[in-house]
């Protein structure tokens, strides 16, 4: 398998309608092909990557470079990959705007203005940044704060866990103070006992 990673600029503004044709055709063509890949659009410029076998990915990029609605495309990466970044994607898709990236971290001063195939030719950490958020099936900023909070339960049932270990363990040296202590028997072995146990409970 392959991934490629291309700009291209569209020949004319594309209207809402167009750009669902154009993700349309992408989802059919890409379903029965076996592709996956991400697709950023915004000031008339197409950032995509797309993944899967050699000869389906380069017959895609054959016929995008014929495509009337793009020009000067230009392949900023071709990688051989055993594994894929998008494959929850037949074709993800965002569109680009001021907004959309003054919610991503690093990017909020970027400006649509700079989304612009020839800034980010020469901009390798910003490319990185726009697809890392959509290298998996939970790029979504909903799910992503789904995703935080299963891993705040689960650090907080480790806590958990600790804590009332750390109290079996604290009771358990209590008890045994308690038996010397009776019996007379309470020596610096468990006073030492004790000393550990309120270490590991600050």
């Amino acid at each position: 398998m392959i991934r490629v990673t291309y700009l291209s600029r569209a020949t004319e503004p594309l209207s809402a309608d167009a750009l669902v044709a154009l993700l349309s055709q992408c989802h059919r063509n890409n379903t029965a092909k076996g592709l996956t890949g991400m697709l950023l659009f915004g000031n008339d410029t197409f950032l995509q990557s797309i993944e899967g076998d050699e000869a389906a990915v380069d017959a895609l990029l054959d016929r995008i470079a014929r495509d009337p609605r793009h020009t000067a495309l230009k392949i900023l990466r071709r990688e051989p990959i055993t594994a894929r970044q998008f494959a929850g994607w037949s074709m993800g898709f965002e569109r680009v705007t001021d907004g959309t990236l003054a919610t991503m971290p690093g990017l909020r001063d970027l400006g649509l203005r700079n989304f612009n195939p020839e800034f980010l030719a020469a901009s390798d950490a910003v490319i990185e940044s726009l697809l890392d958020r959509h290298r998996s099936a939970h790029w979504d900023p909903l799910v992503r704060e789904l995703d935080a909070r299963d891993k705040l339960i689960a650090d907080l049932r480790e806590a958990l866990a600790r804590a009332r270990n750390d109290t079996q363990m604290a009771a358990l040296v209590l008890e045994t103070v308690v038996e010397v202590a009776v019996d007379g028997r309470l020596d610096d072995a468990h006073l030492e006992l004790c000393r550990t146990t309120l270490r590991s409970l600050r």
